[in-house]
C-alpha cells in the first residue's frame, strides 16, 4: 500500500509518549519562551531528539533528556500537548491516547496537580482546534519508589473521567522486573482506575505474563509474547491488547530484523494488536509510516485490515462505550461514503 493511501484511512492510536513525539519547531519555542533558547543547529537538535535507526534501548532513552528538561511549565506543556494532538490529526487519526511521567514534569514550584490540569486544558483546546479526540495516560515508573508511584495514581483517580483515562507502568523492564509492583496495580485496582503496563518490550517473557497476571487489559509492546504457545493461549483467554510500537521495535533491537516481527504469528493466533508509533520523534515516525513499514517488511496489510484493526483498538479504549460508539460510527460512515463498495467489516458496529 502506498502511504498517501494509509493516511487517508482513519486511525486510532493508543501509545504515544508526550515527551518523545514533540517536533523541534516546537521545542526551540517551548525553550525561548522560558528565556534560555537552544542554541543547537537544526543537524544537532534533530540527533539530540532522534535515536539512531539501529541502537541500544540506553542510547534510545537518551534522547528524552531534552525535551524532558524543557516541560515544567502550563505554557510549554499545552504547546508540547497541542503540537503531538496536531500531528496525529494531520494524518486521520480520529483518537489518540497520550502518556506521559507527571512526576518528572514536576518542580517545586509546579505541582502534580499544575501538571495535570495544563494538560487537561489542552487536551480541551486540541479538541476544539483539530478533529481529534484525546485521553491522557499517567506513568508510573520503575525507578521511582512506591509512594511516589502511589501519588501519580492517587492523581489519576483525581482526574479519572476529565480526560485522563488510565495509568501506565514504565521504564527499564529488565533493571526494574514487572513482579515487584503487584501492590501498585492492586491500589490502582481498589481505585477503580484502568492500567495498561509496559512489558515484554525487552524480551521477557515472564514480565508479559505477570503483567496480564495483574490484570492488565492492555500490554504495552508485548512482543515477546511470540515465543511462547502457551503465553500467546493465556493472551487470547485473557482478550489482551497488544500495543505493538513496530519501527521502535525494531529500532531497539526488540524484535531481531522485519521477517521476525511477530505480526503474523499473533493474526495466526488470533490475539488483539494495535500498531502505534511510541516516540514519533525519538523514532522518526508516524501511525501512518508505522502501518506502512509492517506491510513494507513484515505483513501484507489492506484497507480492511487497517480498519480492522482500528475497530479493534476502538474496543479497547479506556473510556465508556458512548464514546466508543460514536467513534464506530464514524468508521461506519468512512466505509459506507468509500465509492469502493468491496470493503466490509464484520459486526462493525459492535464492541466485540
Amino acid at each position: 500500500m502506498e502511504k498517501a493511501q494509509i493516511k487517508k484511512l482513519p486511525k486510532v492510536e493508543l501509545h504515544c509518549h508526550l515527551d518523545g513525539s514533540i517536533r523541534k519547531e516546537t521545542l526551540r519555542n517551548i525553550y525561548v519562551d522560558q528565556d534560555n533558547p537552544l542554541h543547537l543547529s537544526d543537524e544537532a537538535l534533530h540527533q539530540a531528539m532522534t535515536a539512531a535507526k539501529q541502537c541500544s534501548l540506553t542510547e534510545y532513552l537518551s534522547c528524552f533528556r531534552i525535551v524532558s528538561s524543557g516541560l515544567h511549565t502550563q505554557q510549554a506543556l499545552q504547546l508540547a500537548l497541542l503540537d503531538v494532538a496536531q500531528q496525529a490529526a494531520e494524518e486521520n487519526v480520529l483518537y489518540l491516547e497520550i502518556r506521559l511521567s507527571p512526576m518528572h514534569l514536576t518542580t517545586e514550584k509546579f505541582s502534580l496537580e499544575d501538571v495535570a490540569e495544563a494538560l487537561i486544558t489542552a487536551a480541551d483546546i486540541a479538541e476544539r482546534r483539530y478533529d481529534i479526540q484525546l485521553g491522557l495516560i499517567f506513568c508510573c515508573m520503575r525507578q521511582q519508589s512506591e509512594s511516589q508511584n502511589k501519588l501519580v495514581i492517587d492523581l489519576a483517580k483525581k482526574y479519572l473521567g476529565k480526560r485522563v483515562v488510565a495509568v501506565d507502568l514504565a521504564g527499564d523492564e529488565l533493571k526494574f522486573p514487572t513482579e515487584a509492583y503487584s501492590s501498585l496495580f492492586a491500589y490502582a485496582s481498589r481505585l477503580g482506575i484502568p492500567y495498561t503496563i509496559h512489558a515484554g518490550e525487552t524480551g521477557s517473557l515472564q514480565s508479559a505474563l505477570i503483567a496480564i497476571d495483574f490484570g492488565a487489559k492492555r500490554i504495552g509492546h508485548g512482543i515477546a509474547l511470540a515465543q511462547s504457545q502457551k503465553g500467546m493461549e493465556i493472551a487470547k483467554k485473557q482478550e489482551i491488547l497488544l500495543e505493538m510500537c513496530p519501527v521502535c521495535n525494531i529500532q531497539t533491537g526488540a524484535a531481531a530484523n522485519w521477517q521476525n516481527y511477530p505480526v503474523e504469528i499473533f493474526r495466526k493466533n488470533n490475539l488483539a494488536i494495535c500498531f502505534n508509533t511510541d516516540n514519533r520523534t525519538v523514532s522518526n515516525t508516524t501511525l501512518t509510516n508505522e502501518f506502512f513499514q509492517v506491510d513494507q517488511n513484515s505483513y501484507s496489510l489492506s484497507e480492511e485490515r487497517i480498519l480492522q484493526q482500528t475497530k479493534t483498538a476502538i474496543s479497547y479504549l479506556f473510556t465508556d462505550n458512548e464514546a466508543k460508539l460514536l467513534l464506530l460510527r464514524r468508521l461506519e460512515n468512512f466505509v459506507s461514503n468509500r465509492s469502493e463498495n468491496n470493503l466490509s467489516l464484520n459486526n462493525f458496529s459492535t464492541l466485540d
